[in-house]
């Protein structure tokens, strides 16, 4: 299971691009003045459209990524991928009431009906601008050009007293001085090293984009899945004892952990979001942790059919090969996060820290089979 919060913090920090185009003087700002319009000038934005070029960089292997993207205020979005290929045509709709995503590989589409919150649709891009002012540092490292374009080159890198788990350290970013758009982002790890780069094309702010963009039309043939996301819940937080009278399978614990880590807490589950409803399974997650809160997670899943490839599965697939007591592996590294993958007999194992890769595999040799 990949690091929820780090994958979640991740996403909104890919959709915070659109709510830094601002408009305000161009004369010579701080770095402390130019974040604040940033802020203040967010509200005049009610509809907007761009296409985002996207280069990922999962360890040594680099993923190119297209989409384009529709928003208009307070809650309709639309978002369609053309690149990487094996993606293209996947389309992601918020109408308001209901979240539609459609899979062109397998024709299906999933429905999930829109929480209603008083904040809803307000916090999307204000409440992120102001996490991202709170925490970290914005200093200004000078103008340089973009594609002949004059912009403010703004860094972020998260505050002192920020311990434990950075699944970023930082990012840049180029604010043009005369259209105060972002033209380009470059987010790094913890070391230094470049993570993600995002540039913005053909964009277009408050053009009344009409309310029929986010309707969606399922395709003809295509199969419907709704999920009620009022009725799921997270597991409860339950001990290894518990854990072991609770799952219907003998899931492994592992015998070595890195010096400071502790047992916090397991889960056990039967649903889930991602997987299709003819696929029965059950996740027990075991969380470990140490005195700076840096977490070990380790998700053992059994299904009733084959394995499918759910999209927290899925990202393995750009990792590098890896053998585990002679049982093949992949092993990926994304900034300061590593994730390992494997079988176990039926079980699928997906071990998430943020430890050198030596401390993950022997993790990872520590757990098998009882005879």
């Amino acid at each position: 299971m990949t690091n929820g919060k780090a994958l979640t913090a991740l996403t909104l920090l890919i959709l915070l691009v659109p709510a830094l185009f601002v408009s305000g003087c161009t004369e010579e700002l701080s770095a402390e003045e130019i974040a604040e319009q940033m802020q203040e000038k967010e509200a005049n934005i009610q509809d907007y459209s761009y296409t985002m070029q996207m280069t990922s960089h999962f360890g040594n292997q680099i993923q190119e990524s297209e989409i384009q993207f529709l928003q208009k205020k307070p809650d309709k979005m639309k978002t369609v991928t053309i690149k990487p290929e094996d993606e293209a045509g996947t389309i992601v709709v918020s109408d308001g009431e209901f979240i539609w995503i459609y899979d062109p590989k397998t024709n299906t589409v999933t429905k999930m009906e829109m929480s209603e919150t008083p904040t809803q649709g307000e916090t999307d891009y204000v409440g992120l601008i102001s996490d991202l002012l709170n925490e970290t540092d914005v200093s200004l490292l000078g103008t340089e050009e973009i594609d002949g374009r004059p912009a403010y080159l703004l860094e972020t890198s998260l505050k002192d007293e920020e311990e434990g788990f950075r699944f970023t350290d930082g990012m840049k970013l180029w604010v043009d001085k005369e259209t105060w758009m972002p033209l380009r982002y470059e987010i790094y790890d913890s070391s230094g090293d470049p993570m993600m780069e995002l540039e913005i094309l053909d964009l277009e702010i408050n053009t009344d984009i009409p309310d029929s963009e986010f309707v969606f039309e399922v395709p003809e043939g295509a199969t419907v899945k709704t999920i009620d996301l009022g009725s799921f819940e997270l597991p409860e937080e339950i001990t290894l004892e518990e854990a072991r009278e609770a799952a219907g399978f003998e899931f492994l614990v592992p015998e070595y952990l890195p010096e400071g880590y502790a047992f916090n807490y397991s889960m056990v589950s039967k649903e889930s979001l991602t997987v299709p409803e003819e696929q029965t399974l059950e996740t027990v997650i075991l969380r470990y942790e140490n005195e700076k809160e840096n977490i070990i997670s380790l998700s053992e899943t059994v299904y009733e059919k084959e394995i499918p490839e759910t999209p927290e599965a899925a990202i393995t697939n750009y990792g590098e090969n890896v053998t585990i007591n002679g049982i093949d592996g992949k092993y990926l590294a994304f900034g300061d996060m590593k994730i390992l993958r494997w079988e176990i007999g039926n079980i699928d194992l997906i071990l998430t820290a943020s430890l050198e890769k030596d401390e993950m595999l022997r993790i990872a040799e520590s757990l098998q089979e009882n005879a």
